[in-house]
């Protein structure tokens, strides 16, 4: 329509140039009158004027129009007040369509941001690369796991973090690497997964890292599952000896259906007897406290979730090590968040992990070669992830770096005579209850458990 009133317009003014040259030509030729031939001249000189500057308005409108698009300037704004229908047709579409590429550059803006939004509040670590290292996109989770503020090229990782940068200049587009990182004396396996994206003639690594610690622990308590009832099994079996060692001792009471009378036992026989007694006592009480430990790990009661008083559990949890506490000239605090009331959890199961981690601290208290006094805080409060924290720290003598990976591992022990069982315990009575545990240890300074319920 527009294009139609332009075209009619252009038609119109150069018929009028025309008609004027014509009649111009036909007074010169025919009956030359040297006034109305300067007139007519002087009007077919404005006429032509007239039509090269509507041409050129409409060029100049059109110009203006496709620089501020190209400029992203979608505030110009034509006149729609004017009586010349053509120019105003061509201020409405330009008008409409200037609005339609301000909407569409508003909507790919509001996407951009709930997009950034998105990757930012992500639990992944995500960052994009484009082939000369240079990072175009990073959300604060990829930031936390490299331990950077604000990173510009990877290639200052070669001094800020040496082994992601190696992964991430040798992996290669659907790879995986698992990493093992040290983030602020918190032991981390790092997932990072690289992808190719392009966009047009530019390319990009999309390169994601994830904490796969929680789902490694998963797959070892299930492998420890399978573990203790194999083992078990075959702890069961090892009893044949001493059922054989049973056998014969019966056999120096008696002699098929005949039983021996006391006066046909001779001395060796009396011996032998309470020898063998004595080993199957010993084997059997070994066996037993075995068999036991690694009950404890499969036999977890199922929980029965109730509201905890958070506050009345932390008096009472302070009360039952209060005379320890004492005795030892130690001092222990808590600190519980006044917004926190209860929290759903099976409180015996609850009250196991706990004790257990307490009777840790002051364990690693009285290992430790400090000469500060003991000190134990209880820090309750609440997370982003609208679950409450339970945070016990201590003083003592603190996990090495080598150890810390392990101790949650069935038997595996820091303290010299300790079974191995309580914080591979925990970490299932955690788990069952639907929550996490962690540690954060430094060597000589103290350690501190986080269970999240």
């Amino acid at each position: 329509m527009i294009s139609n009133r332009f075209n009619i317009s252009i038609v119109f003014r150069l018929l009028v140039v025309v008609a004027t040259t014509a009649l111009l030509m036909c007074l010169i030729l025919v009956k030359p009158v040297p006034v109305a031939i300067i007139a007519l001249l002087l009007v077919l000189f404005i006429e032509i004027i007239y039509f090269v500057q509507y041409l050129n308005a409409v060029n100049r409108k059109l110009s203006y129009f496709f620089d501020a698009i190209r400029n992203e300037d979608t505030t110009l704004k034509f006149p729609e007040n004017i009586k010349n229908k053509s120019l105003l047709g061509l201020h409405k579409s330009l008008n409409n369509l200037n609005k339609a590429i301000s909407e569409i550059k508003i909507k790919s803006e509001t996407n951009e941001r709930f997009f950034r939004e998105l990757i930012e509040h992500s639990s992944t670590g995500l960052m994009s690369v484009d082939p000369d290292g240079y990072v175009e996109v990073m959300n604060h989770q990829a930031k936390k796991y490299l331990g950077v503020i604000n990173l510009s090229n990877i290639r200052l990782l070669q001094q800020l973090n040496p082994p992601v940068f190696e992964v991430l200049e040798t992996i290669k587009p659907g790879e995986r690497i698992i990493l093992k990182l040290k983030i602020k004396h918190n032991l981390i396996n790092l997932s990072i997964q690289s992808s190719e994206l392009c966009f047009g003639e530019k390319r990009y690594q999309l390169v994601s890292l994830q904490d796969i610690r929680h789902e490694l622990e998963e797959n070892e308590i299930d492998s420890w599952q399978r573990l203790i009832r194999v083992m078990t099994h075959e702890i069961m079996n090892s009893i044949a000896p001493i059922t054989s060692l049973t056998n014969t001792l019966i056999h120096f009471f008696r002699t098929g259906e005949h039983v021996r009378l006391p006066e046909e036992l001779t001395s060796d026989d009396i011996n032998n007897t309470l020898t063998g007694l004595s080993v199957i006592e010993d084997r059997g009480k070994g066996l037993m406290h075995f068999v036991e430990n690694y009950r404890k790990l499969t036999k977890i009661p199922n929980p029965v979730f109730e509201p905890m008083d958070i506050h009345a559990w932390a008096d009472a949890f302070g009360f039952l090590f209060r005379s320890d506490i004492l005795e030892n000239n130690w001092l222990f605090e808590s600190q519980i968040d006044p917004n926190l009331h209860t929290v759903l959890t099976d409180e015996k199961l609850f009250n196991q992990v706990m004790i257990n981690l307490m009777t840790n601290a002051m364990d690693a208290i009285r290992q430790n070669q400090s000469d500060h006094p003991g000190k134990i805080l209880l820090n309750v409060r609440s997370s982003t992830s609208h679950t409450v924290l339970f945070e016990l720290s201590d003083n003592g003598c603190g996990i090495s770096e080598s150890q810390l990976d392990k101790i949650f591992i069935p038997f595996f022990s820091t303290k010299e005579g300790g079974n191995g069982i309580g914080l591979s315990l925990s970490r299932q009575i955690i788990r069952k209850l639907n929550g996490k545990i962690s540690v954060k240890s430094k060597e000589q300074l103290g350690s501190r458990f986080i269970v999240e319920i």
